[in-house]
């Protein structure tokens, strides 16, 4: 004999409830997720300061803190930059972001000439140049401008894992 289902016991159906807004409930934080809290494409002008106080012929961390521009909401986040500051006051400006998993890149703590990435190990030379590990590209070089001796850099966020430098959009 088969029951109908306004028949079958409260705490079953008390089951099929609860099953239901789990579901709901997990779909609406997966699209909450991919929707609203994932972090966007970055492209902010940012002023760093007189470029005489730069530490010259070596490498200097900063941070940087720039706007990431999701679909539906912006993110202010800090991102670390390394600047390099010749003699003749020009400089180089690369990303401490991975080109190949977004990990932040730091120097080598044996070797003052090498950067490092912790995440999967990869290893850049003093220009950003892959000296080993997976990144399947050089660091991110990033535009800059002096103006009237203060640096300004032009942050932006890079796709990763991929051969070329393409801008995030």
């Amino acid at each position: 004999m088969h029951r109908k289902s306004r028949d079958l016991p409260d705490r079953r159906k008390a089951f099929k409830k609860m099953g239901k807004l789990l579901l709901a409930g997990g779909g609406a934080l997966t699209v909450g997720y991919f929707a609203l809290g994932r972090e966007g494409a970055i492209d902010d002008w940012v002023e760093i300061g007189p470029v005489t106080n730069l530490p010259a012929g070596q490498f200097d961390s900063r941070m940087v803190s720039v706007v990431a521009r999701g679909a539906w909401f912006n993110h202010h986040v800090e991102r670390t930059i390394w600047i390099y500051r010749n003699p003749d006051d020009t400089v180089a400006v690369l990303s401490g972001v991975c080109p190949h998993k977004t990990y932040n890149i730091s120097r080598s703590p044996t070797d003052s000439a090498t950067f490092v990435c912790p995440g999967h190990k990869s290893a850049f030379d003093s220009k950003g140049n892959v000296l080993s590990g997976p990144s399947p590209r050089p660091m991110d070089s990033l535009e800059h401008k002096i103006e009237n001796g203060i640096l300004m850099v032009r942050y932006q966020k890079f796709r990763s894992n991929i051969p070329t430098k393409e801008v995030f959009i």
